[in-house]
Formats: structure tokens, C-alpha cells, sequence
């Protein structure tokens, strides 16, 4: 084999004393092959044939692996130059070397381990770590899926039937955005389809809590709920879409200044413990809804 006019040499990657050339769609790099070799064997088992033009073996990447020069080269950042995935990283070059270096493409373990932990670190795990979101949820939790990456897939799946509207695909609110055809098309089907069934199961589980008006130890507390509910709970919940994200609607409650109201200090540090603990029943309620596992029913 010999470089086509056709190729474009990949002049980041192409080492005066590179002993390798390695072909991506319509890019050549000249390489240096033992790092390659010894984080992953399967590149280390790539057919190599010798190349006329420069007198070394060569290796393709196979198209099928649907691996493109940029994530080639990406990929190499991290092989040869020890770039950290670390808080410096981004999401995007993080799914890159995550899906290039993956069993079911390069298999670069070691590398891949790295990637992984950078996206779990991206993304929230526990119930107070729910303000921590990227864009593109949909986006990571198809990953997520697709990768095994289980301890943020629950709080993906929250973002995901919550904030994109997907109630909406019927007859959408003109004040609403419904979900994009991009947000359709990185879900698959049975994604899409659990994340409207959590969402139902979350709006089931919430209507009562918002539509019931909250009681106090003092009854002078609760007469101040019963005029103030509807005009600073359901009004507002019904406004912004609150019904459909029920731990988002709670933390907007429990900040409510309830002093101001009337309410004492025993009974509003009362209620925020009791609609704190709600947020938590959401929360653990969602493994059996999802069939994670560990569902609180």
C-alpha cells in the first residue's frame, strides 16, 4: 500500500522517527506504535502492510468502527502527550475519547477508565447535586446507557422527563419549547418512552403533594397556608411548568420566605424538614419507577 493523492497527511501526528502509518478515512499519520500497542491489543492486532512509498507497514483503521480522523486524533492527545481528563475537560472531548477508546471500537482500556470517570464527574449522582447540568442531557444519557455509566443515569433521566417538555408533544404550550427533533433523535425509542413514563409517574406521585394546602402544629400557621397556597404555591407551580418537576417545586417552597407570611419559626422549620423529606421520597420513589433496583415505593 502507498499514500494516495488522495490522503491527507496528519501533520499533528506525523513523527520524523515514527516507525507506523496508520490510515483514517482520508488521513495518514506517522506514529510511533509501542504506546499504541501496549494500551490496546486490539490495535496491536490490526493486519500491517507494507507501504511502497515509504518503506513501512501500515495499518487501517477499519471504516466500519466509524472512527473519523478529528476522533483519531483526539484520541492520540491523551496516548502520547498524558493530557489529564480532569476538570479541564470537556463533555464533547470526553464522549470522544470515551466512544473512540471503547471495547467496541480502539479498546484503549486504561484510557477508556479515564473517560469515564470524567463524565461521571461532569454529571450529578445524588439528590443535593441536582443543579450540576451540562447541556444535552439527552445527549449523556443515552451514553450513559449505552456505556454503563449507572451512577448518573437516575439523575439523567430526571433532567431528561422533566425540563425537555416531552409533555408537550401533543398540543405544546405557545409558552413552552416542546422537545426539538436533535432531542428526538438522540433518545431511541424505548429511552424516550421511559423517560414519558417516569414523567408520568412523577406528576402522579407530585399532583396530590401540591394540590393538598399544607397544614401546621399551630392553627394559627395554618390559616396563614390556607390564603397564602394557592397564590404562592399553585399559582406559580402552574405558571412554570412546576407539576412536572416536583423536586425543582418543593426547593422553590422550602426558600419561600414563610416568615413573612405570618408563619412562626418552629412551624417553617417544620415544613422545610417535612418538604425536604418529600424531595427524598421523589428521589428514592424513582428506582422503582425506573427499575433501578433499589426503589422506595
Amino acid at each position: 500500500m502507498s499514500i494516495m493523492h488522495s490522503d491527507v497527511v496528519g501533520r499533528k501526528y506525523w513523527s520524523d522517527d515514527g516507525t507506523l502509518l496508520v490510515h483514517v478515512q482520508q488521513s495518514v499519520y506517522k506514529l510511533k506504535p509501542d504506546c499504541l500497542d501496549q494500551l490496546s491489543s486490539r490495535f496491536a492486532s490490526f493486519p500491517r502492510t507494507p507501504d511502497s512509498q515509504h518503506g513501512l507497514p501500515s495499518v487501517i483503521i477499519p471504516t466500519e468502527l466509524e472512527i473519523t480522523s478529528d476522533d483519531f486524533e483526539t484520541l492520540l492527545d491523551y496516548v502520547y502527550h498524558g493530557i489529564p481528563l480532569d476538570s479541564q475537560t470537556s463533555f464533547a472531548q470526553a464522549v470522544t475519547v470515551l466512544k473512540t477508546s471503547s471495547t467496541t471500537k480502539l479498546d484503549f482500556p486504561s484510557i477508556n477508565a479515564l473517560a469515564r470517570q470524567r463524565l461521571l464527574d461532569i454529571f450529578p449522582k445524588q439528590l443535593d447535586d441536582l443543579v450540576q447540568y451540562p447541556d444535552a442531557p439527552d445527549e449523556a444519557l443515552s451514553l450513559a446507557v449505552q456505556y454503563d455509566l449507572h451512577p448518573i443515569q437516575k439523575a439523567l433521566y430526571y433532567r431528561v422527563a422533566t425540563h425537555l417538555h416531552l409533555e408537550d408533544d401533543d398540543a405544546p404550550d405557545e409558552n413552552d419549547t416542546p422537545p426539538s427533533e436533535t432531542t428526538i433523535a438522540r433518545l431511541s425509542p424505548d429511552l424516550l418512552k421511559k423517560c414519558k413514563d417516569l414523567l408520568d409517574d412523577l406528576i402522579g406521585h407530585f399532583t396530590p403533594i401540591l394540590f393538598t394546602v399544607a397544614t401546621a402544629g399551630h392553627m394559627v400557621c395554618t390559616d396563614v397556608f390556607a390564603e397564602a397556597w394557592m397564590p404562592l404555591v399553585i399559582q406559580p407551580a402552574l405558571e412554570n411548568n412546576g407539576l412536572c418537576k416536583p423536586i425543582e417545586t418543593l426547593q422553590t417552597i422550602i426558600d419561600l420566605d414563610w416568615k413573612v407570611q405570618g408563619l412562626c419559626e418552629e412551624c417553617v422549620k417544620d415544613k422545610r424538614e417535612e418538604w425536604k423529606g418529600e424531595q427524598q421520597v421523589v428521589w428514592n420513589k424513582m428506582d422503582g419507577w425506573l427499575g433501578l433496583g433499589n426503589g422506595t415505593q
